[in-house]
C-alpha cells in the first residue's frame, strides 16, 4: 500500500506519517509538502526507511493529479482552504483521499462535489480527525441505539501543561474565532456571533470543568442530515480561555481579521493572509490532555434515553506530540488504510459517520490505546 501524506510536514499530518510507516501493511508513505526543510525533519522523526519526501505544489493541478496518480490512496492534512483542489485532484486521478475537515463552509462545498466523484468511481472520505471525525462517527452510532433524536451535543476540551498559544493551524483559529459558530436549531442552520454559547462544561479528569463556547464545526453540515431520526438540535463547543478571546478582539480592532485585500508597496494582500503568512506554527510538543464528550439524547422504546461517550487522551509520551495532534492524524491513517483496502468503493464525498464502519474503526483506536467510554441512562417502568 502506497500513501501520499499532502501536509505531512505539519503538526496533525506527521501524526499521519508515522502511524502509517509503522503499519506493517502499508510499504510506502510519501511526505507531500512544500516545506522540505521541515518534511526532512518529520521523515527523520518518522524513523523509517518507508517514508520520503516530495516537493508537491498543491496549488498546481497538473502536477498535483500526477502525484496522486501514483499511489493507492491520498491522506491530505494540508491547510483546509486547500481541500476543493485535493478533491478535484484525486478525481482527477481516480484515487480515494481522506481529509481533516473543512471548518463547516467548506465541507458543504465539498460535499457539493459528491456526484462528479461518484460518476469517477472516486470515494472521498472527509473530516477523518478526533472532531470532525471520532466524534461524529459516535453520534451517528449513539444515534442508532434510539428509535427517536432530539439533541446532539458535541464537546471538545483541553487542559494545557504550559501556557500554549494555539495546537492548530493558525488559520483555522481564525476562521472558527472570527467567522463565528453555526447551529442546527428545529430544522434550521442558525448562524451565531464568535463566542455565543458560553456555558461550563464538565469533562472527565483530567480535564474537569472547563469555559466553553459554540464552534464552527463541519459536524454541523453533515450530522442533521446523516443521524435524522426528526433531530431538532444539534451543536458542538469547545473549551477556550478568556486570552483567546482578547487575542481576537485586538486583531478584529486592528483591522488584521479582515479579508478584503489592501494595496501594500504596489502589492494586494488581505490582512488576513498577511496575519496568516506571520504567525509561527501550531506548538505539536506541548504536554496536554485533550478529550471529547458525545451526548445523543432521545427516546428509546417510548422512554427518554441519554448515550453519552467520552474519549480522553493524555499526550503522546512515544511520539512526544499533544493529545490534540495525535488524536486529529492518526485516524486519518486508519481511514486511509480502510479506504485503500476496500475494493467495493461505489465513489462519492462522504463525511467520515458516513464513509466508514465505525466497528472497525473503534478495534483500531483500541488497538492504540484510545479508549472511549460508553454511558447510557434510560428511563424504564417497574
Amino acid at each position: 500500500m502506497k500513501v501520499l501524506v499532502l501536509g505531512g510536514a505539519g503538526a496533525m499530518g506527521m501524526v499521519t506519517v508515522r502511524d502509517l510507516a509503522e503499519c506493517s501493511e502499508v510499504s510506502e508513505v510519501i511526505i507531500g509538502d512544500s516545506n522540505l526543510k521541515q518534511a526532512e525533519k518529520v521523515k527523520k522523526w518518522a524513523n523509517s526507511e518507508k517514508v520520503s519526501v516530495h516537493i508537491i505544489n498543491i496549488t498546481n493541478q497538473e502536477s498535483l493529479t500526477n502525484s496522486i496518480s501514483q499511489v493507492d490512496v491520498v491522506a491530505n492534512a494540508a491547510p483546509y482552504h486547500l481541500n476543493l483542489q485535493v478533491a478535484n485532484a484525486a478525481i482527477r486521478a481516480k484515487k480515494p483521499f481522506t481529509d481533516l475537515g473543512g471548518v463547516y463552509y467548506m465541507t458543504i462545498k465539498q460535499l457539493k462535489l459528491h456526484k462528479k466523484a461518484r460518476k469517477a468511481g472516486v470515494t472521498g472520505v472527509i473530516g477523518c480527525g478526533l472532531a470532525p471525525g471520532i466524534a461524529d462517527v459516535l453520534a451517528r452510532y449513539g444515534a442508532e441505539k434510539l428509535s427517536q433524536i432530539d439533541e446532539v451535543h458535541i464537546r471538545y476540551g483541553e487542559v494545557n501543561r504550559k501556557p500554549v498559544k494555539y495546537k492548530w493551524t493558525f488559520r483555522t483559529v481564525l476562521e472558527e474565532y472570527t467567522q463565528g459558530p453555526v447551529i442546527y436549531v428545529d430544522g434550521k442552520y442558525e448562524k451565531l456571533p464568535p463566542f455565543s454559547g458560553k456555558h461550563t462544561f464538565k469533562f472527565p479528569e483530567p480535564i474537569g470543568e472547563r469555559t466553553c463556547c459554540f464552534a464552527l464545526y463541519s459536524g454541523i453540515a453533515t450530522l442533521p442530515r446523516t443521524i435524522s431520526k426528526g433531530v431538532r438540535l444539534v451543536d458542538c463547543a469547545m473549551s477556550y480561555i478568556d486570552k483567546d478571546e482578547q487575542r481576537i478582539h485586538i486583531l478584529n480592532e486592528m483591522g488584521l481579521t479582515r479579508t478584503e485585500p489592501i494595496r501594500l508597496n504596489g502589492v494586494e494582500i488581505s490582512p488576513q493572509e498577511f496575519l496568516i503568512k506571520c504567525a509561527p506554527p501550531p506548538d505539536v510538543n506541548v504536554k496536554d490532555t485533550a478529550g471529547i464528550v458525545v451526548e445523543i439524547i432521545g427516546k428509546k422504546n417510548g422512554f427518554s434515553s441519554k448515550y453519552t461517550y467520552s474519549l480522553i487522551r493524555q499526550y503522546h509520551k512515544e511520539y512526544g506530540v499533544s493529545a490534540l495532534a495525535y488524536l486529529t492524524g492518526m485516524p486519518m491513517s486508519v481511514v486511509a488504510q480502510m479506504l485503500a483496502k476496500d475494493e467495493e468503493l461505489s465513489g462519492g464525498i462522504f463525511p467520515m459517520e458516513l464513509g466508514i464502519d465505525s466497528s472497525p474503526l473503534f478495534v483500531q483506536l483500541a488497538k492504540r490505546g484510545v479508549e472511549i467510554l460508553e454511558t447510557c441512562q434510560t428511563s424504564h417502568l417497574l
